[in-house]
């Protein structure tokens, strides 16, 4: 988990004129890149863990650096061609990151919708919001037009 303050790319640094200046630009935005994939992966591991009340305390964090990668997204648009120019191996490294990045946030985004949907309680109520569907009683049939079937005769019909 990163243990490192938000460091957003300065104005200064987006004004890229040197090579250090496009290294450092590539370099912030790979670290907040990694940052934000560490807290998902955190999160991930302690929804399936079942820890759903530590996972929410990640959600500002998760929050802020997700910000902060717009933000650098932003700054990557304005200055692309400069960074192209001045240091084309840290682009290139940027980008294989950057499809790395996306290729496990998908995964990851997953793997969390999946067990935000297992920690909810079962609904209680049939998605319609007839009766209860714990109480031991048997479902309401219904015939193919959606009317109700009494009891008695729904029994017959599944011979």
């Amino acid at each position: 988990m990163p243990t490192h303050a938000i460091q957003p790319i300065s104005a200064d640094l987006a004004m890229v004129s040197t090579r250090e200046a496009a290294v450092a630009v590539c370099a912030a935005i790979e670290t907040t890149m990694e940052s934000l994939l560490q807290l998902i992966e955190a999160e991930s591991v302690l929804l399936r863990a079942g820890k759903t009340v530590a996972a929410a305390a990640l959600d500002a964090r998760k929050n802020d650096f997700a910000a902060a990668y717009l933000n650098d997204l932003a700054v990557l648009r304005e200055v692309g061609p400069e960074l192209e120019a001045l240091a084309p191996d840290a682009v290139d490294r940027l980008r294989r990151l950057h499809e790395e990045f996306v290729s496990v946030l998908q995964i990851d985004m997953a793997a969390l919708a999946t067990a935000r949907a297992a920690a909810e309680p079962l609904p209680t109520r049939l998605p319609n919001g007839r009766g209860p569907i714990a109480d031991g009683r048997p479902l309401p049939r219904l015939d193919r037009i959606g009317r109700h079937i009494p009891q008695r005769l729904a029994s017959s019909s599944r011979r």
